[in-house]
């Protein structure tokens, strides 16, 4: 009896400790489970005019959608184009139409046009000449005008500083001031950030800056006129002043799931109602004129948002 009774005591034993491991193996399965549960994920890259835009634009959009990490990266119009067209990122930026580059898949590229962005014509501070002609401007650029004093400045060499090859901002400086005249050599910099940095210590400097940018640059740049024509949104709105590009978002054919959440969060009027013009920016909505993609005036009036597909 005793050993019966012994028997049926260690069974109970045995399940209970086996119901525990269980529990525990439950427990930690369901904590894997949840720790391995990860957000859905897009990257945007290219532009490095743009993305100051897109940085501030994704910090917003998280307080909306915390279960989406949208990663953001430079590197250049061309770089961005390239990246979007082989696959490696779900959304491409760039300061000039896909159609202006030697991009393989190009025609599969869908375009929509976020924002309008500024180009500025900048030169060290200490400069003293206020007002260039877009004439005295190209000289200068392709090397015709190689002192200050040749254009009422003091005698000072020119530095001609531009960004490097593969840059929206360069095609849209290249398209709008030097038509077919190349630039000179320069001093070449990947990013508008390091460009203005350049400009900013080298005394004699002169460059080409995306408008966001200028916002923090005061006093530490001067801004040229060219033809008295300051460079501000306004200007820009009717083409006073003429070296400006759109902001393009590029997806391989038409944009999906999270990417095309996303471009509509930018075209949309959290974006494009305060905080796009805040950054330094002019809504395509603003704009009084329109540009083809080899810089022609197309129309007037204002631009429609692109239609996106959702599924």
């Amino acid at each position: 009896m005793k050993k019966r009774l012994m028997t049926v005591f260690l069974a109970i034993c045995t399940l209970l400790a086996c119901a525990g491991c269980a529990k525990n193996a439950d427990s930690k399965i369901q904590t894997k489970s949840s720790t391995s549960a990860k957000k859905a994920e897009i990257t945007v890259a290219g532009s490095t005019a743009f993305e100051p835009l897109v940085k501030q634009a994704v910090t917003s959009y998280a307080q909306f959608n915390p279960s989406v990490k949208v990663n953001v990266l430079g590197g250049g119009s061309q770089a961005g184009l390239n990246q979007v067209d082989q696959g490696k990122v779900e959304i491409g930026t760039s300061d000039f139409f896909a159609a202006q580059q030697n991009i393989v898949n190009r025609d599969h590229l869908s375009d929509y046009k976020v924002a309008v962005v500024g180009i500025a014509v900048v030169a060290n501070q200490t400069l003293k000449v206020n007002n260039l002609s877009a004439s005295q401007l190209k000289d200068i650029f392709s090397g015709k005008i190689t002192n200050w004093k040749q254009v009422d400045g003091k005698n000072q060499k020119i530095t001609i500083v531009s960004r490097a090859d593969g840059s929206g901002s360069r095609k849209a400086f290249e398209l709008n001031v030097m038509g077919k005249t190349p630039i000179a050599a320069a001093e070449e910099l990947s990013s508008n950030k390091h460009l203005e940095e350049y400009v900013e210590k080298t005394p004699g400097a002169i460059g080409y800056l995306a408008f966001p940018y200028l916002k923090n640059s005061k006093p530490k740049l001067k801004k040229i006129k060219i033809d008295n024509v300051t460079p501000t949104s306004e200007h820009v709105k009717d083409n006073s002043w003429k070296i400006w590009a759109y902001e393009h978002m590029y997806t391989r054919g038409m944009s999906r799931g999270e990417a095309s959440k996303f471009i509509t969060y930018m075209l949309g009027d959290d974006v494009q109602d305060g905080m796009l013009q805040k950054a330094g920016y002019i809504s395509i909505h603003d704009m009084e004129v329109q540009k083809d993609e080899h810089g022609a005036m197309v129309k007037t009036g204002n631009q429609p948002a692109a239609k996106l597909n959702s599924h």
